[in-house]
């Protein structure tokens, strides 16, 4: 597929489908939510929450906490600059207890689809470097080359790992959250001539390991849904839901002279909540949307992976940061387990 036939299909696309529907007038919008976490431990206890990033499509416009910790504040790691609450629990109070309030102004995000070879600067090229849930030589290297073999610029490049990520994969319901996003675990199951399952943090670490190792900068970035989707309202929390819980969200974007959103999980997630077969006009219509845009109903935390938190953690490196994370006595605890780690995330306005 060249160039025009790509964009000609994406028009297309927009027609056939969603011809009602004018994503250009999407306006800017304002979330206020909060998070109330309980830690039923008589012990000391550690709290990291990912907060909203400052982005050029995005701003945290307020933040404010209360609860029984003997000290909070707000923290960016030296490496990823992923924005966190921190808060330490004293072993000797009861219930250990936070409330907080934020509101996020964003907007929507989409971009042109440029061809031609583009500088990395300095601060871009760490997005190059594996890590232990990102390799990026091996077997993900040869996958990698077979997938690009005669494509000329990023662009190109990075459309044919997209397709191949959205075609090789299916959205597994029984994972639990977002997934663990082990690329590694993943390489495996091709090994044995399987198919990917997975959800976001899945589908989008294999998307960015292939990126890398393929000489593209790319990064998942972890994140939260709230507000419904307009592409599909299968994607997200329904009109006038409060509770985003469990509403987080992995996507994914690459370096090609500015950073290009791409959102394969969605793809895969519209694919089985709609049961659509391969080829179906609203298949291939969210496909071409999804790659150099993301549907706006969602807010970035950050694109940190195997990192140190700011205050460091005791079980490093941690995988993602797009859920509440505690320790109790420098011991990890489960944030899918809402017996020993009790939060709610809601929707204020």
């Amino acid at each position: 597929m060249n160039r025009r036939e790509f964009l000609r299909g994406l028009s297309a696309g927009s027609l056939l489908v969603l011809s009602g529907l004018s994503f250009a007038r999407v306006k800017e919008e304002e979330v206020a939510f909060s998070y109330e976490v309980t830690l039923p431990y008589r012990k000391d206890v550690k709290l990291w929450l990912p907060l909203p990033a400052d982005t050029d499509y995005q701003r945290l416009v307020s933040l404010s906490f209360e609860g029984s910790y003997r000290r909070a504040g707000t923290y960016r790691d030296p490496v990823f600059g992923a924005p966190t609450l921190y808060a330490e629990f004293s072993g000797n109070v009861g219930d250990k207890r936070i409330f907080v309030k934020m509101r996020v102004r964003f907007r929507p995000r989409r971009v042109s689809l440029i061809e031609g070879s583009h500088p990395i600067p300095s601060d871009v090229r760490k997005f190059l470097e594996p890590s232990e849930h990102i390799p990026t030589t091996g077997k993900v290297a040869e996958i990698a080359g077979r997938i690009t073999e005669g494509k000329r610029t990023p662009i190109y490049k990075a459309w044919a790992i997209y397709e191949w990520v959205v075609e090789s994969t299916y959205r597994d319901p029984k994972v639990k959250g977002c997934g663990p996003g082990d690329v590694n675990s993943m390489l495996e199951i091709l090994e044995r001539g399987g198919k990917i399952g997975g959800k976001c943090a899945d589908h989008s670490s294999i998307f960015v390991a292939l990126c890398r190792a393929a000489g593209i900068p790319a990064r998942e970035i972890f994140g939260l849904r709230v507000l419904p989707a307009k592409l599909s309202e299968t994607l997200s929390i329904k009109k006038g839901a409060k509770d985003l819980t469990k509403a987080q969200h992995c996507r994914a974007e690459f370096w090609a002279g500015e950073w290009i959103p791409v959102d394969p999980a969605d793809v895969t997630k519209i694919r089985l909540k709609e049961k659509l077969k391969p080829g179906h006009p609203r298949l291939e219509f969210a496909k071409r949307y999804l790659f150099g845009n993301w549907d706006h109903h969602w807010i970035a935390y950050n694109w940190a992976r195997d990192f140190v938190l700011e205050p460091r953690q005791n079980f490093v490196p941690l995988n993602f940061f797009g859920y509440p994370y505690a320790e109790v006595e420098g011991e990890p605890l489960n944030w899918l387990e809402p017996d020993s780690f009790v939060y709610r995330i809601r929707k204020l306005s």
